[in-house]
């Protein structure tokens, strides 16, 4: 989410502030002492969201029927944002989440008089369920929750309904700017939102051990982000020298570095750096390939990347299907710095002794804005099924908004407050570092559209030390404007 609750919070307060200094008047305004004695003239601040939610609840009835999510139950994280349990009364993480999701499922059944139906499925088999309820139109379900890539796939299929047909201001904190503007043909087939747990713990942010930081001498993290000075290049001079072997002859994950990672690195600083391969809007005709007019500054950050990863023993890489063994060598403190998706954080209270804090991804150097990030294709997204335009639209309108306000409410609050960026780090830095993060992730069309070919390109090159990216990118460019064509063409003639 581009803004969090607790801004609005803030907000509110501040409003309320305003308005009590305005009920009171001056010291010496003859106004004040008139109106001593009597109802003070003011009136009553009230919250936006419960606003929204108090004029919607008058409106919406989906008159005691079924309404049905499907949802992935083979992949970490999904199964959270949708079931719950009667309340649990569990302090724990798992808890909290539970609570808060079992509360806004109850009331959101309340809310639109529904019979909220739940339909853990396996990823694999998403796609067919959807295509069957879009061709048989059975009502079984009208939202659905999968991976990002999964719901790519099912845009161009033609199953999916156009965000933009709804009546449903999109512009509320409670939906995902980023997501609104990844359009397709002028048209938004998934959404980001408050009602997302796994598009945020997908989402890649470093993290660095405090004791090493002061044994190794290194300038306060937390002031060299805020100064703008967290660079590649400023990264790659603190771990070049700390590498240390422990004797045995090998380095393997035994030893200590200056960072450990897994594989997926390249695709960090690629987006750390501000760079994207394709760029599409609701205002754009075609997405278009962009990463040509930045090509320098992408081979710089090759080159970077490549000392990072290769030179001088600094980092330890995890091999593919092995990503938890540099998670092992952070927490056993043999590496000052970690790069990992937000969900990791869950474990390190619990697993690691040693005090850790949060930092962005390294900017490309300090010219560049914004510290920025990415997330996984894997990440959920919230999609919609085109049989619900046989249904009535406004209604449908009004329980999706509820579905997603009583998240905003409840479910974000939870997850993002309580637990990520209070219970999941260890100092009011962290948490303020980690709403800088989310406040600039890129969302890239090459990430969920793997048959573009970009997905792995600067990762793979990365990780090797050969191979010209340059190269391989003009070749992929090729074909982008003939595959971008068939996309299009799927969506505009769907099966």
């Amino acid at each position: 989410m581009n803004k969090k609750i607790r801004l609005l919070s803030l907000a509110l307060a501040l409003l309320m502030t305003v308005s009590v200094f305005a009920a009171c008047g001056k010291p010496d305004d003859p106004s004040a002492e008139s109106n001593s004695g009597s109802e003070a003239n003011t009136e009553a601040v009230t919250d936006p969201l419960e606003e929204a939610l108090a004029e919607l609840r008058a409106e919406v009835d989906w008159g005691g029927n079924d309404f049905g999510i499907i949802y992935v139950n083979d992949i970490g994280g999904y199964t959270e944002e949708v079931e719950a349990q009667p309340e649990s009364n569990d302090d724990t993480g798992s808890g909290v989440i539970n609570d808060a999701v079992f509360e806004r499922n109850t009331l959101f059944e309340e809310y639109c008089n529904l019979n909220f139906v739940l339909i853990p499925t396996p990823n694999s088999a998403i796609g067919g369920a959807i295509m069957g309820e879009v061709q048989t139109a059975t009502g079984d379900f009208h939202l659905i929750t999968t991976t990002a890539d999964s719901a790519a796939s099912n845009a161009t299929s033609g199953y999916l309904y156009n965000y933009l047909e709804l009546d449903v201001d999109l512009e509320q904190d409670w939906w995902d700017a980023g997501t609104l503007d990844f359009a397709l043909d002028g048209r938004v087939f998934f959404m980001d939102g408050s009602f997302n747990i796994v598009d945020d713990d997908v989402t890649f942010v470093f993290m660095f051990n405090k004791e090493l930081a002061t044994e190794y001498k290194v300038a306060n993290p937390y002031d060299t982000v805020k100064a703008g000075d967290w660079t590649l290049e400023y990264f790659n001079s603190i771990i070049k020298e700390l590498a240390t072997e422990n004797g045995d002859g090998k380095w393997d994950e035994k030893d200590t570095y200056g960072f450990s990672t897994p594989g997926s690195i390249g695709n960090t600083f690629f987006y750390g750096a501000g760079l994207q391969y394709v760029a599409n809007s609701r205002d754009m005709d075609m997405p278009e390939l962009v990463l040509e007019k930045k090509m320098e500054q992408a081979l710089n950050v090759l080159d970077l990347a490549r000392a990072i990863v290769h030179e001088n023993n600094s980092s330890y890489v995890a091999p593919h299907g092995s990503e938890g063994v540099s998670r092992d060598v952070f927490v056993q403190g043999r590496s000052l710095f970690y790069c990992e998706a937000a969900s990791y954080l869950r474990g390190l209270n619990a697993t690691m002794e040693r005090e850790y804090g949060v930092v962005p991804v390294p900017k490309y150097n300090k010219e560049q804005v914004n510290y920025n990030t990415w997330r996984h294709g894997i990440g959920s997204t919230l999609s919609i099924p085109t049989s619900v335009a046989k249904g009535d639209m406004e209604q449908f309108a009004n329980v999706l908004e509820v579905y997603a306000l009583l998240s905003q409410k409840l479910v974000r609050p939870a997850y993002y407050d309580t637990m990520l960026t209070t219970r999941n780090v260890q100092d009011v830095e962290s948490s303020e570092m980690l709403d800088l993060i989310f406040l600039n992730r890129t969302y890239d069309m090459a990430m969920y559209f793997t048959q573009l070919g970009f997905s792995g390109l600067f990762s793979d090159a990365v990780l090797s030390t050969g191979g010209n990216f340059a190269s391989s990118y003009a070749s992929h460019s090729k074909k982008f404007d003939r595959q971008i064509s068939t996309i299009l063409r799927k969506l505009q003639n769907p099966r």
